[in-house]
């Protein structure tokens, strides 16, 4: 497991980078009648510029890993897809949905939930917050299915903002409702609930 999970936040953390430093370096372009250039990049301040003509729909992706912090051996890979409504202050009030695989063990949780992600300034807002609530399904082994509520809070960072696009690291607390179970080898699992810490790269549109 420890071989997957850090091959997955190394994964993060240079995407990570990437996003840094694009956003540092600006793009340059010829003015219209003029021989000068003109310096533009995008950030933050694209959001208080272009309000009017920002979409009241988002969608996006998000991509990452969640540490068990229950001690079940319950670590997952995690990829998240969202959409809903948005404004200037808020980032995303809609649905989502997510596929969860377990690293060690043939473990699937399928998270649906409703999501509510606002930025904590109305104007160019480096940080936000998110919340998310609703019903997963999850799949202990073959023969093993159970069914319960499924939350998240977690604090995130925008990493590049402008009119059309978005990305974003997101670090958070997961929680799923999980009852006591026999697994594949024969073994009782006393579980009850799998609290988790998770650490994701996303982008919207």
């Amino acid at each position: 497991m420890t071989k997957y999970l850090y091959r997955t936040l190394l994964c993060i953390a240079t995407c990570f980078a990437v996003q840094i430093l694009a956003a540092q370096n600006p793009s340059t372009s010829f003015a219209d009648g003029n021989n000068q250039y003109v310096m533009r990049k995008s950030n933050l301040s694209d959001i208080g510029t272009t309000e009017r003509k920002l979409k009241p729909f988002t969608f996006g992706a998000e991509v990452g890993a969640s540490i068990d912090m229950s001690g079940n051996d319950l670590s997952s890979f995690d990829i998240d897809l969202f959409g809903g409504y948005r404004s200037r202050t808020i980032k995303c009030f809609g649905l989502g949905v997510g596929l969860h695989n377990s690293f060690s063990n043939n473990r699937h949780y399928l998270p649906i939930y409703a999501l509510f992600r606002s930025n904590l300034l109305s104007n160019n807002s480096l940080l936000f917050v998110d919340f998310r609530a609703g019903y997963s399904m999850n799949q202990m082994h073959k023969s093993e299915h159970q069914g319960g509520f499924f939350g998240s809070a977690g604090l995130g960072m925008n990493l590049s903002v402008s009119r059309k696009f978005g990305s974003h690291i997101l670090i958070g607390y997961n929680f799923y409702q999980l009852s006591p179970f026999t697994d594949e080898k024969g073994i009782y699992q006393d579980i009850n609930g799998c609290h988790l810490v998770s650490i994701r790269l996303g982008i919207s549109f």
